[in-house]
Formats: C-alpha cells, structure tokens, sequence
C-alpha cells in the first residue's frame, strides 16, 4: 500500500522537496493510516508535517475523546499539533445548512487558517476510493453534472488526496499489519445520513446483484469525467474576467449579454465557479440551483430574485446578474408617508436627504416647465389637496407630462427605466390629495404643469446629504 501511495503522489505530483503539509486526522482509520504513510516518506520527499485536527463538538465525550487522541497521535510522532475545540453554541448558531454541510465548512476554514499560520502549502486529506465511489453515486442521486460526477479531485488547489486510488479495505489491513490504534466514529454506523447509507446498503446491494466491482467503475468513470470538466473547467477561467463586471465581498455581479453567448456546459462551470467563489468554495450545487440560474437569465423577467440555496442568492436586475452570499434588500421605506411643508424644507433622514418647497409668483413664476434631475416646477393654484411626499404603492399612476389624457403604471416606468425592485422602494413620491405631481428623478404630472396663465409656481428641490 506505500507504494501505491507514492504512486498517486507522483502521479499528481502532490508533493514537492521542503513542502509543509497540514495532515487533517480525524482519528478515524483513513486519515489515522494517512498520517503514518506521510511519516513514513518524510525523508524521500523532504517535507514538515502539521497534524491538525477540529473538534466540531458535535458528539460530547466521543469528540473530546477523539481530539486527545489525535494530540497524543501527534505527539508520539514527535509532530507539532495544530487543534481548535468549537463551542456549543456555534453549532446552535447555524442557520439553513445541513449539520454536514456546515460542519463541513468550518472544517475547511480550520484547514485553510492552519496552513496559513504555518505556510504550509498543501494540506492532506485522507479520501480513498470508496469515498470517490459514494460521492458520485450521493451527487447522481441528488442530481449533479459533469463536474459533480467527476467526483473528488486527487488535487485541487492546496488540498491533496494521497489515497484517493486506495481501497478501504486495504487502508484498513494496512492499520491491523502495523498495530495502528485509531478511533471509530459511532454515526458512521447511522442511517439517518445519505451517505452512509449508500456506503453500508446502496453500495453493497449494486456489488452482490449487479456489479461486483462497482467501487473500481465509478473511480474509473468519474476519472474520465473529470478530464473533460477539467477541459471546461480551464475555458470557464479564461471567459470569467470577461462576463463579471464587478466583485465585491460574498457578492458577484455578471453581465447577461455575455453570458448569453456562452455554450451551456461553458455557462454552468462559469456559475459554478462565481458560486464557489463566493460560499469559499464549500457550497454544494446540485441540478436544481443550475436550472433555476439559467432560467433567470434567459427568462422574459426582467427582474427576478431566488433562493437558489441557503446562503446563495440570485438577482436578475435586466442587464445584470447577481449572485451574493446575503438575502437581497428590498426597500427600506415601504410605507414611508409624511406631510410637506409649503414653503418649508421637509427631511427625509432615512434617505439622508430633504424636499425643499417654496413658492414663486409674478414674472419669478414664468419658469421653464422641467427642471433639472432633482428640481421641478407645478401650477400651485391647480393643487388642492394637501402635499405629501411617500414611497411606490402598489397600483400607482401618473399622467406624464407632454402625455395627455393618458395615465401610465408607475411599474411600468420603472421598467422603461429599468429600475430594480431594490431601488424603487426608495424613490420619492410626491402626491397633492390623490393624486401624484412628481416622481422624483423621474417623471412630472402633465395635469399641474406650469402654462402661460401660472401666476403662482410651486418649486420643488430634492436636497441630498443633509446635516
């Protein structure tokens, strides 16, 4: 079995001379025989070990247990120790996720903290054959493409996977013949997980009624599979500069034009990888959340806004496409009213900003009709009700100005517009009774606009950053 491990490890080229690799040991008897093996060649290929190990405080003593023996592992070996205990509470804390997904991730934050902290550039992982064997059958089940069904790379980025081509069983005779102590995890006998129990029911009924050698042929297939995702994988790379269009933290924006030209296995990988990037690379993507992007990207709405998964959400905002790790805001004033003063200045502080009103009369009041962005003029004898000023109802209209006897959806300027949902609880709406003389930035009502009987002109200013 050690040269089967070097094997891989030249193979891939996992190892480089005066590497320092970060060994994740679990306890369990494949990152236990990993570690050993790693020991082993130490000298041949010239590298520094960390042992690291994270108790997700998830099974009580059990956990504890395994944390002291991973240490004493370690210091037995005569090898620094990198550990960290999670609290209670953290788990309690999380939200959405499965327990194995977000297990999963804290893991791998833990990984990536410790190679950082002792400049290690590869971390070993102890995946064998069997685990590839389950994780492509879990991602066929679940619905995955071809990157999914590519299985578990031997490397990717820093993480290395030295006995990915290694049987269990052989791990297993390989810790009995060098009296290997290492300790067993008691869910990995429990159904309630999928994956266990496609390793102890799915697995074993495929090898005894169909296939003898199913963990070999899946191995093998999600190799072939993963030459030709590694092919799109590497033109996704090249295109991805090109279609995002800005990156901010845990949020991605990408421009649909372009991403409608590209071909649809090319388009999955450039959405996986803007999806990786911004979940860290631990979020799984199934089939479904695939799907659901591409439908809002070439559907007719032109504004969209999805759960694609917990802590992955997409929006369509016409030209662009977001995809961000946090729910998307909607407008913070819904139901934002209050009275206008005439002539006043009337403060809207939760937009940081103020309506200014005052009255003009005599030759002051032959204005021109439309003023700038923030500035518009209106008959003030043809106003009766009281002002106001608020935010977008649903059902609003206004009469345009130069568009007579013809109201318009103010929904629909908007879209004319092309304002997104986000933004458009956030203009200001000034209304005389019921009826709407001016969105601001937008549009003015025909029916109060200035003429050549105005004697008296009402001006209107929207003030931005207030004191």
């Amino acid at each position: 079995m050690l040269d089967k491990a070097i094997d891989t490890i030249r193979k891939y080229g996992m190892l480089k001379k005066g590497d320092i690799v970060c060994v994740a040991v679990s306890g369990g008897v494949d990152s236990t025989v990993l570690l050993h093996l790693l020991n082993r060649l130490k000298g041949e290929f010239s590298i520094d070990l960390i042992v690291c190990h994270l108790n997700h405080n998830l099974r009580g003593k059990e956990s504890e247990r395994d944390y002291l023996f991973v240490k004493r592992l370690a210091e037995g070996m005569g090898l620094p120790f990198e550990g960290k205990k999670l609290f209670v509470k953290e788990v309690k804390s999380r939200r959405g996720e499965s327990l194995q997904q977000w297990a999963r991730g804290k893991r791998l934050k833990f990984l990536k903290d410790a190679a950082k902290k002792h400049r290690a550039k590869k971390i070993a992982l102890g995946h064998n054959l069997n685990d590839q064997a389950e994780t492509v059958l879990m991602r066929l089940i679940k619905g995955s493409g071809t990157s999914g069904l590519a299985g578990m790379a031997p490397v990717r980025e820093a993480f290395i996977r030295p006995l990915i081509e290694t049987q269990r069983e052989d791990i297993e005779r390989y810790a009995i013949k060098n009296n290997l102590n290492y300790a067993v995890d008691s869910t990995n006998r429990s159904l309630k997980y999928l994956r266990n129990r496609i390793r102890l029911e799915l697995i074993p009924f495929i090898e005894k009624q169909y296939n003898p050698n199913i963990i070999e042929t899946l191995a093998r297939t999600a190799a072939a599979l993963r030459k030709d995702a590694d092919c799109l994988e590497k033109e996704a790379e090249k295109i991805f500069p090109r279609v995002v269009t800005r990156t901010e933290k845990r949020r991605i924006s990408m421009d649909r034009e372009r991403l409608l030209t590209l071909r649809p296995a090319v388009l999955t990988r450039v959405f996986l990888k803007a999806a990786g990037a911004i979940k860290n690379g631990v979020s799984e993507i199934y089939t479904p959340q695939i799907e659901n992007f591409v439908f809002a990207l070439a559907g007719k709405k032109p504004n969209i806004a999805l759960e694609l998964r917990h802590g992955l959400y997409l929006e369509r905002r016409y030209g662009v496409i977001v995809l961000s790790a946090e729910k998307p805001k909607t407008g913070v004033l819904e139901g934002f009213e209050k009275e206008v003063k005439v002539p006043g200045v009337t403060r809207v502080e939760e937009l940081n900003c103020a309506l200014k009103a005052e009255v003009l009369a005599g030759k002051k009041a032959l204005l021109p009709e439309e003023g700038s962005k923030n500035t518009a003029y209106f008959d003030y004898r043809k106003i009766t009700g009281p002002l106001k000023i608020r935010t977008f109802r649903a059902g609003d209209r206004l009469q345009p100005l130069g568009m007579k006897g013809r109201h318009k959806k103010l929904k629909d300027i908007f879209i004319d517009e092309k304002i997104h949902a986000e933004k458009r609880g956030k203009i200001l709406i000034v209304t005389a009774g019921e009826d709407i003389i001016w969105v601001t930035g937008l549009r003015q009502s025909e029916v109060f606009r200035v003429d050549d009987k105005s004697r008296k002109v009402l001006k209107l200013e929207i003030v931005e950053n207030i004191a």
